[in-house]
């Protein structure tokens, strides 16, 4: 094959890889927005291998608030947890009227206590009709 097919195969291959989606990574740098936001059917499958680790990285997840809970100093914000989905906790500084049953995306500090049960800390909510900040 001379050097000009070889090199017009090669192209076409990566121009291919290029068109094609995009990962569903919902991690991203702390304070960085990731490229995605995970839904709660899909966080333990984005999340199976992904250890908690000496650095800290963002995690996103969209869905149903299932706990809002204010202690005076912090409050929780939970998601997800219906099975098979593990639980994920947001733990922030205000709920801003954020109500049970209400959509939100949540990210944060990413932790997983066990295999059934991420910790977002710190973390942000906000409605997803909200600009991310």
């Amino acid at each position: 094959m001379s050097l000009f097919a070889t090199a017009l195969v090669l192209g076409s291959a990566l121009n291919a890889q290029s068109q094609e989606a995009p990962e569903k990574n919902p991690f991203a740098d702390p304070d960085m927005q990731p490229s995605y936001r995970a839904r709660c059917h899909e966080v333990r499958e984005l999340t199976k291998d992904r250890e908690t680790g000496a650095t800290r990285i963002d995690f996103s997840v969209t869905g149903p608030l299932a706990l809002v809970h204010f202690d005076g100093t912090l409050a929780y914000l939970g998601l997800c947890g219906t099975a098979p989905d593990p639980k994920v906790l947001c733990v922030t500084y205000q709920t801003n009227d954020m109500k049970v049953g209400e959509v939100v995306t949540i990210t944060g500090g990413y932790s997983r206590p066990n295999p059934d049960y991420i910790v977002l800390d710190p973390c942000l909510a906000r409605r997803p009709e909200e600009p991310a900040e």
